[in-house]
């Protein structure tokens, strides 16, 4: 068995921490595991990336273009700049917020989130749109997005690694006073994905 994930979004979304935690689920089911991360200007917002690999064993820790199995997008726009890592039968977990880019020159208009979330569908096999940010919310702890997406990740039919073994990554990794918090937004996102008609 072996799976490629990339993790994509800005900085301030937990994208490294939600990675760091996948990576520990993995171990703890026996696979070996290998990582990376990619940061932009993170403290203002910019594009971060990381990169996971699972395998009985992995011969490198480099993801082809083309290969990743699945995308987890923090928001819209990371997550399209994304998908040509993808390969054609590829999954995308997309959280529906859309952070409008501040850098675009007054002369070229950004693409909307309906034109986004359309390039999206084009190019994956499966797409699962969860409003994390929304349930986060719900939920009083925005800081939770990243661990609802985990939740939706972890209810995929071919994830391998086991809920109890992500369940464990989580409280090995956040404190004791967030973990029931982080639990209920991990089931959360778990419905997310089950009640979720895909694209195929």
């Amino acid at each position: 068995m072996k799976l490629d994930i990339v993790f994509a979004g800005v900085g301030g979304q937990g994208i490294v921490v939600l990675s760091d935690i996948f990576c520990e689920a993995a171990m703890l089911d026996g696979f070996d595991v290998t990582k990376a991360e990619i940061h932009g200007m993170a403290q203002r917002g910019g594009s971060v990336t990381a990169f996971a690999r699972i395998s009985e064993k992995v011969e490198t820790p480099l993801i082809e273009t083309g290969k990743v199995n699945i995308i987890i997008g923090f928001e819209i726009l990371e997550t399209t700049r994304a998908l040509h890592m993808l390969t054609p039968d590829g999954t995308v977990i997309v959280n529906t917020k859309y952070l409008k880019p501040n850098n675009f020159s007054k002369n070229i208009k950004p693409k909307t989130q309906q034109e986004l979330l359309s390039i999206i569908k084009n190019a994956a096999t499966n797409i699962y749109e969860v409003n994390a940010s929304n349930m986060a919310n719900q939920l009083g702890n925005n800081l939770t997005t990243n661990t609802i997406l985990l939740g939706a990740l972890s209810a995929l039919h071919n994830m391998p690694i086991k809920r109890e073994s992500f369940e464990k990554a989580i409280a090995a990794k956040l404190k004791e006073k967030y973990l029931q918090i982080n639990m209920q937004a991990f089931e959360l996102g778990r419905q997310s994905v089950q009640n979720n008609v895909h694209k195929t």
